[in-house]
């Protein structure tokens, strides 16, 4: 049977990859207050936002040195989660990741598994640049490649994978044995969504194994799964994978989140303790209010704890990195964790 050997949880916020003095591009934005912003819960306008954070003294945060020292700081922890990927050379992965209407438009499955024998990276087209967020197309270099470029799937594992799911765990997820895309007018790419690329470029690197992308819907809360049900679903994944009639050694990825586009250390941490101890209630239990926005990635991060978990793997945090860019506490927090 296949054995599930690794486990890495990796930001992806477009941030990363952009210039410490090109935050503010983003965070002009965001004081924009006709832009709603999730926070503990509750939808506040920028001014509301900042007002109640005014105790925390953010804006002292919010100099050059410090947003350089956090890229820098989380640049070497995906060196440090690069080298253990390295180290562990799985012979084939599983990338549990979200899209954000980049391969799925007007049909968003709750759950999905991309069964293909190849997976097609390209850059966005002028056109598709010009449909982006303000700030967004700076960025676009950590995560996708400068030519089009076919990294390898696995349908074997993938069709198992899903087979396993629907069959044995009662999970309805869509099969698909090519790699979704958006061909509208709304099309903001024609590769894989940036929680995948990035995972490519950043984590994988030279060393991108045959994988199988496991996509669950956390943005489109009208048919989110909570966080129960992605709870369950990473459990199911894990006995998908580990009843695979295989000696191969599988690596299992996850990327996004933690708080955004509001950083909230306080949840952060507490989010991190429950994965790291294994709280299961507290991650059931977690309200669709608190998982908005670019928060509702933790899903992903439930899933995977809750599949390291049914594999035996205990999680250590490398790093945890805030980068604020307004004084309301606009921005992304980075967490960095491994799971052997």
């Amino acid at each position: 049977m296949a054995k599930i050997v690794l486990g890495i949880g990796c930001a992806h916020t477009p941030q990363l990859h952009t210039l410490a003095h090109d935050w503010d591009i983003r965070a002009a934005r965001d004081r924009q207050d006709g832009i709603p912003l999730w926070f503990k819960g509750r939808k506040l306008r920028y001014a509301e936002l900042e007002a109640e954070r005014a105790g925390e003294n953010i804006g002292a945060l919010l100099d050059l040195p410090t947003r350089q020292a956090a890229l820098d700081k989380s640049f070497a922890a995906m060196d440090t989660l690069h080298a253990a990927y390295k180290a562990a050379d799985p012979d084939v992965v599983v990338i549990i990741g979200n899209d954000q209407h980049e391969i799925f438009s007007e049909m968003v499955p709750t759950f999905a598994v991309i069964a293909a024998d190849e997976i097609a990276n390209i850059p966005r087209t002028d056109v598709q640049k010009t449909r982006l967020p303000v700030g967004i197309e700076i960025s676009d270099h950590g995560h996708l490649p400068d030519a089009p470029t076919v990294y390898p799937g696995h349908r074997e594992f993938g069709t198992h994978l899903a087979r396993h799911l629907v069959r044995e765990s009662s999970f309805d997820v869509t099969l698909c044995h090519e790699k979704p895309t958006v061909n509208n007018d709304k099309s903001l790419l024609f590769g894989m969504p940036h929680a995948y690329g990035f995972l490519y470029k950043n984590i994988m690197r030279g060393h991108i194994r045959p994988h199988v992308p496991v996509d669950v819907n956390c943005w489109y809360y009208d048919n989110s799964p909570s966080a129960a049900r992605s709870h369950d679903f990473g459990s199911a994944v894990a006995k998908a994978i580990e009843a695979w009639d295989s000696d191969a050694r599988v690596a299992v990825l996850t990327t996004g989140g933690l708080t955004h586009f509001v950083v909230d250390p306080e949840w952060d941490a507490r989010f991190l303790e429950a994965m790291r101890t294994r709280d299961h209630d507290w991650l059931r239990a977690i309200p669709q209010n608190e998982l908005m926005a670019g928060t509702s990635e933790c899903k992903s991060w439930i899933a995977t704890s809750a599949a390291m978990d049914a594999a035996g793997l205990s999680m250590d945090v490398v790093d945890y990195q805030k980068l604020y860019r307004t004084e309301g506490g606009t921005g992304s927090s980075c967490a960095f964790t491994l799971w052997h």
